[in-house]
């Protein structure tokens, strides 16, 4: 007996530690200025946390959680749902949060409840565990995409493998539930699974205990005039952040940007404009980062798209080109994005845009 109780005792401190840190993680994350990636990092904490207490094989936390249970529940059943918000978020940089990031914890909680009323719930069950891991799939494509174009090397850095960790444990958790893989009982693993929340938690503190504002980025990038806005007002105002050499380098890239307008080109990489530049690609990452305001390369390659755009739309002579010619001329992949990218910038649509501009109610803002 003694033998069995020893396992459940240390099982229950792993899950109090990790408890612990996912809790400080919310607390500290939420600390400051409410960006979108502030907030979504801090509710994903707390389903981490409510997952813990789930996952505890016995009734003993559910009877000590009370009322609270249901809350804990419900975040713990949305968890991946959360994780996909909180991993869509971290690397867009947007200035509002957008409600609808967490549509996904809202369908995975839709379903839970299925489980918990339906009279054979096995459908809903296995529905659960494929959207959650289809959530979670689509959380480490939005890590791995996002990663080669961030400019912030504090998060390049830390978010990444925090997420995915905790991307890679959901998915055991669903593989193991879903299937009774490996030793044939999930509740077998619920030890294993304790340890891993416990040094996960652990990870994640020691990650963002310190809550840095450069990893969850401004509610909006300066208003102070980057690179592009200079070029375009043909201005070589120098950037006070910078050194001399970077401010060389700024002039080059400006100059090279004007002229040579490589944000046209298709795939264009960072490291590929750093050797136009004649610089390393760390610098280069530094200098529009912290010099020029920019989180995100390819924000930072859209304002030049967006002030070419801007300047046609405004032209009389460019009145007859399409918006959808002048927008893919100027290096926009697709309409989808140039359309949500130029009314976040403007507040109107491309036709209003040009309808206003050629009427003279509006000027680029560039």
């Amino acid at each position: 007996m003694a033998d069995m109780v020893e396992p459940l005792v240390l099982e229950l401190l792993a899950r109090g530690i990790a408890v612990g840190a996912f809790l400080s993680v919310a607390g500290l994350v939420l600390r400051g200025e409410q960006t979108p990636a502030r907030v979504t990092g801090s509710v994903f904490a707390l389903a981490a946390a409510s997952h813990t207490l789930t996952q505890w094989p016995g009734d003993e936390i559910a009877a000590a959680l009370g009322w609270l249970m249901p809350v804990v529940w419900a975040l713990s059943v949305s968890g991946a749902g959360l994780l996909w918000a909180f991993a869509s978020e971290l690397f867009e940089d947007r200035a509002k949060l957008d409600w609808r990031r967490f549509l996904p914890a809202a369908v995975l909680f839709a379903i839970g409840l299925g489980t918990l009323l339906a009279p054979q719930p096995q459908a809903f069950m296995f529905a659960h565990k494929l959207v959650s891991g289809a959530f979670i799939v689509h959380a480490l494509i939005l890590v791995a995409t996002g990663w080669r174009d961030d400019l912030v090397e504090n998060r390049r850095r830390l978010r990444g493998p925090i997420l995915v960790l905790a991307s890679v444990y959901a998915l055991g958790v669903i593989s193991v539930e879903a299937g009774e893989l490996v030793v044939g009982s999930a509740h077998a693993l619920s030890p294993l699974a304790a340890g891993a929340l416990m040094l996960l938690g652990l990870m994640s503190l020691a990650a963002f205990g310190q809550a840095d504002a450069s990893l969850f980025g401004p509610a909006a990038r300066a208003a102070a005039p980057g690179v592009s806005r200079n070029a375009v007002q043909g201005q070589a105002e120098p950037v006070p952040s910078l050194s001399g050499a970077d401010r060389d380098a700024t002039a080059r890239l400006e100059a090279i940007l004007r002229n040579d307008r490589p944000y046209r080109e298709e795939g264009l990489t960072i490291a590929a404009l750093a050797l136009r530049v004649k610089v390393p690609e760390h610098g280069l990452r530094r200098m529009i980062n912290q010099g020029l305001g920019y989180r995100n390369f390819n924000d930072f390659l859209n304002s030049w798209r967006l002030a070419e755009v801007e300047a046609a739309l405004a032209d009389p002579a460019q009145a007859p080109v399409p918006i959808a010619t002048i927008a893919l001329d100027a290096g926009f992949g697709s309409l989808g994005p140039f359309n949500r990218a130029f009314k976040a910038k403007t507040g109107l649509t491309p036709t209003a845009f040009r309808e206003r501009a050629l009427n003279g109610e509006v000027r680029p803002t560039v």
